[in-house]
């Protein structure tokens, strides 16, 4: 077998480096393409809920469940309640506890649907450490279009039982199912009303619940008790009939003493009566 010539041997060799160099390189650009691809996915990701948009029509319900550390629960509740009448809301509901290791308030906000992004974000600020944020919309479209048809529906039924009653005669009978059935639908009618009513409210006001609280340092203090006038009077009592007890257990305990010293008292009396004849 011959051998190959040293010039074609170093391009061969050449070749073979050059190739798998290209290779490297080309595998490395995927590498930071589909790197910078997912950093640009993921920070979209984090934008979306800035950007995101209510569809024209649609009927969201935005909520939000936030928790975390603030530096001193009373100043943050305070900013929390300008931060909401700033964006045209109000505090609904609000609790406030405690214990030895921190402080914390949970307020309910309402805020108006188109300033629901802008108040999170201004909340945001308060945090010193971010715990929990959960933010989530409920589509009710399909639910509010239901009941805007049957709610016309219905009224147009009740229309034409109405109408049929102004005139139309017939027997007290017919008057009666009329009514009854006007009474029933006028009944269906105003709960559709309601449920709307209700959509209309969480749709237009969006719901916000936040958690603070501040860490506060454990100090082990012993507590005093100080005793009340009446507690005072019952531990009198308690002691003045522990004291009679112990007097009375006393004369129990010698009572062998006492039985000598009464025998010994009663042959004194008499020696002393006998004593006393004798000599008269």
């Amino acid at each position: 077998m011959r051998s190959l010539h040293p010039l074609f041997a170093g391009i061969i060799a050449f070749s073979l480096v050059l190739l798998s160099s290209c290779n490297e390189s080309k595998s490395t650009n995927e590498m930071v393409t589909n790197k910078d691809m997912r950093m640009e996915a993921d920070a979209a990701a984090q934008a979306n809920f800035k950007q995101a948009k209510t569809p024209e029509n649609r009927k969201l319900i935005w909520t939000a469940d936030l928790e975390f550390q603030v530096k001193d629960v009373d100043v943050s509740t305070e900013k929390i309640n300008a931060l909401s009448e700033k964006y045209d809301g109000f505090v609904s509901d609000m609790m406030l506890s405690n214990n030895r290791y921190r402080i914390s308030n949970t307020i309910t906000v309402r805020v108006p649907n188109n300033k629901f992004q802008k108040f999170i974000s201004a909340i945001k600020g308060e945090a010193l450490f971010m715990d929990r944020a959960d933010i989530s919309s409920d589509d009710v479209t399909e639910e509010y279009v239901d009941i805007q048809a049957r709610l016309k529906a219905k009224r147009e039924v009740r229309d034409r039982y109405i109408e049929v009653l102004k005139t139309k005669a017939g027997t007290v009978k017919d008057i009666i199912e009329a009514e009854e059935a006007i009474r029933v639908i006028t009944e269906e009618i105003e709960a559709k009303e309601g449920r709307l009513r209700y959509l209309n409210d969480r749709v237009d006001l969006s719901t916000v619940t936040i958690t603070m609280y501040e860490k506060v340092e454990y100090v082990d203090s012993p507590e005093r008790y100080e005793k009340s006038y009446s507690d005072e009077v019952g531990d009198s009592f308690g002691t003045g009939w522990e004291a009679v007890k112990i007097i009375l257990l006393g004369f129990i305990s010698v009572w062998p003493l006492i039985l000598l010293g009464l025998i010994a008292l009663i042959i004194w009396k008499r020696k002393r009566i006998f004593g006393m004849f004798k000599k008269s």
